[in-house]
């Protein structure tokens, strides 16, 4: 039960989260009258500043008539010194260090850290690589060999060695074989198509990441090292870097050329036929929908969008680029996909450097580096953190685990003074191979019982950082500790106000049933009515269950006699909102119209109109707890007032605000 005055509460509530605004907000260089103490709180002293910062918490008061803010501020001096008295009680009361609380604070941590770190550090960071990369466009081929994550160092090690080989065949001056022969002859394949090949050129935000990173760092004309992404280990040619053209936007008249009768003669034919009719003077959009066999773009003209060479093959591609005009269209060209009419739709173009940065935050936001981002920033946080890994104690696993053929971690029997060996460090904390181990057992269902796979120890490594995530954020960012303080202040205060205000209210039975017994013209039921809502998939259903009812089945007991039927049941007091609406001039045992609830067809049966009557005690139960919750309020707030020797001084903060200067 939440009391009357909640909304002043929530005020508190609010507040407690950010009352660390006034080491925030820059006021500039302190003034004396920021000291002058307005209130006095358990012996400490409130100041102006302090009373200033909390009320303008909200960007919208700086917008109100400086009268209006006086009033106003004067009236919050009151709430805010009760709020810090509230505060003061949960700390003596122990609710700052209570479990249920310190468990809540962890979680708005846990939930607010990564959010964190992207938006004051990586965000700004992510968006202006975007925009230098967008700049630009590589040419790349690639070789791929797919590798698991959790692939073992020999698979790893074999992925290297033959992307070295591929590598230092293309490098020797004595060998003509180009970079597409290798990457059919090395790649890994699916489907019985090489995973490796030439993939266009690409641009900021195209690819992912650690391919793209790779890609820009990698000059015109070389190959470079072996690198892991998602997708396995590559090495990628650089064949051409060039300035990057405006995006681009298509649509297209699309023919199949292969499956069933389809051969590309055969598409070649009918895509002519379409463009003699375009160059007749057709409509683009009734030839498109003549035409076009693409289900999905043959209803809207054909649009295929803003084209991103990542996502097309190089032959379509290079087709599309030959157009230069908005509105052009191309004649028709066999592509990988089959047969095309494409037009040029538009072209981008941006009015500032800042429209620029707009359009691509909006990429960025949709790429996996942005929205994936966990991994990234703990990454970043054992960056910052430091870390020292012990490989001597690693060793000592390893040995143990590559023995068994199977590498069954359940196996391993680490003894005592194993288990106390450092293994990892990271912000001043040890981690001992015993805990790995713990951690290896936890991984694999609780018992141990799987293989070791040596992913598992950057699995570990994450873990650790996580476990340590929110002192460096603290110690990176101390906005972020300060709100992290506030909101445990909010937190302590919503416990001890929800027991000593609204739970308390809600227990004191005797003081209930005075407010009861003193009031009860206050506590009665005006005209209710039962009902029943009676729902089918169709109204032949509905005029069945009907019919039944009629015939003396009680409507409880409706659906054991017409299936497919959905009934509710409750009790209302006013008949002016929908559906209820549908009972008014309906007599009890009798059935509304059939009307649409839902997407279902559905009819309201009146049960009982149930009179005006007084209510009992445990009828009004949660009235009169209401109805107490303001006067215990009033009464825990005068015994903090008194406890916590609250004083207010409002001639001061009067005189104050007389001087206008003062009111941001």
């Amino acid at each position: 039960m939440k009391p009357n005055g909640f909304a002043s509460f929530i005020l508190f509530f609010a507040l407690s989260v950010s009352l660390g605004a006034c080491s925030l907000l820059n006021f500039g260089e302190k003034k004396s009258p920021e000291q002058t103490v307005v209130g006095v709180v358990n012996g400490t002293d409130i100041t102006y500043g302090d009373l200033k910062a909390s009320f303008f918490i909200s960007p919208l008061q700086e917008e109100q008539q400086p009268e209006v803010l006086k009033e106003e501020m004067m009236e919050f001096l009151d709430m805010y010194l009760t709020y810090r008295a509230r505060v003061a009680a949960a700390l003596a009361e122990g609710y700052f260090d209570d479990e249920e609380t310190l468990r809540e604070l962890n979680q708005y941590q846990m939930q607010s850290v990564f959010p964190y770190w992207l938006e004051m550090r990586f965000r700004d960071e992510l968006l202006d690589e975007l925009v230098e990369r967008s700049k630009t466009e590589i040419g790349t081929s690639h070789i791929l060999i797919s590798v698991p994550a959790d692939a073992s160092p020999a698979d790893t090690l074999a992925a290297w060695n033959e992307l070295m080989e591929a590598r230092s065949i293309y490098l020797d001056p004595e060998d003509d074989t180009d970079f597409e022969t290798l990457a059919q002859r090395f790649s890994s394949r699916q489907r019985g198509q090489s995973m490796g090949g030439d993939l266009g050129f690409i641009s900021g935000g195209w690819a992912v990441k650690p391919f793209e990173d790779v890609a820009y760092s990698t000059p015109a004309g070389e190959v470079s090292m072996p690198f892991r992404t998602s997708f396995g280990y590559h090495i990628v040619y650089v064949y051409e870097v060039r300035e990057s053209v405006p995006d681009r936007s298509y649509s297209h008249i699309y023919f199949r050329s292969r499956g069933g009768e389809n051969t590309p003669e055969i598409a070649m034919n009918r895509a002519e036929e379409a463009f003699a009719q375009l160059q007749e003077g057709r409509d683009w959009n009734e030839v498109t929908l003549e035409f076009s066999e693409d289900a999905d773009t043959r209803q809207t003209g054909g649009s295929i969008g803003w084209v991103q060479p990542a996502r097309f093959q190089p032959r379509f591609l290079e087709n599309i680029a030959k157009l230069s005009s908005q509105g052009e269209w191309g004649e028709p060209f066999d592509s990988e996909y089959g047969v095309h009419i494409v037009r040029l739709d538009s072209i981008r173009t941006y009015a500032s450097e800042q429209q620029l940065r707009d359009e691509l935050y909006q990429r960025l936001r949709n790429l996996p580096r942005y929205r994936e981002n966990r991994s990234f920033t703990l990454h970043n946080v054992r960056r910052v953190a430091g870390e020292t890994f012990h490989d001597d104690t690693f060793e000592v696993f390893t040995t143990m685990i590559t023995r068994m053929d199977n590498m069954m971690v359940s196996m391993v029997a680490l003894n005592a003074q194993q288990r106390a060996l450092p293994l990892y460090e990271i912000h001043n904390r040890t981690y001992t191979l015993g805990e790995f181990y713990d951690f290896l057992v936890q991984q694999l269902n609780g018992t141990g019982e799987g293989p070791f796979r040596y992913s598992m120890l950057e699995e570990f490594k994450q873990k650790a950082a996580e476990d340590v995530i929110v002192e460096i954020t603290k110690l990176e960012f101390p906005d972020f500790a300060e709100l992290s303080n506030r909101y445990h202040e909010g937190l302590a205060v919503f416990r001890i106000v929800e027991d000593r205000v609204w739970n308390y209210a809600a227990q004191d039975s005797t003081r209930l049933m005075d407010i009861f017994e003193a009031n009860r013209d206050n506590y009665r039921f005006g005209t209710r009515y039962r009902y029943f809502r009676i729902s089918a998939d169709t109204e032949e259903r509905i005029l069945d269950a009907k019919a039944v009812i009629r015939h003396g089945v009680a409507v409880e007991e409706v659906r054991d006699a017409v299936s497919g039927l959905i009934l509710r049941s409750d009790i209302i007091n006013s008949l002016a909102d929908f559906p209820f609406d549908h009972l008014q001039d309906v007599e009890a045992g009798e059935f509304s119209a059939i009307f649409e609830y839902r997407n279902r067809p559905s009819t309201l049966y009146l049960a009982e109109i149930l009179e005006p009557r007084q209510m009992t005690f445990e009828e009004a139960f949660l009235r009169v707890s209401a109805d107490f919750q303001p006067i215990r309020e009033q009464e825990w707030n005068a015994y903090l007032m008194e406890r916590f020797e609250v004083t207010a001084f409002p001639e001061r903060l009067r005189a104050l605000l007389e001087n206008s200067e003062f009111i941001p």
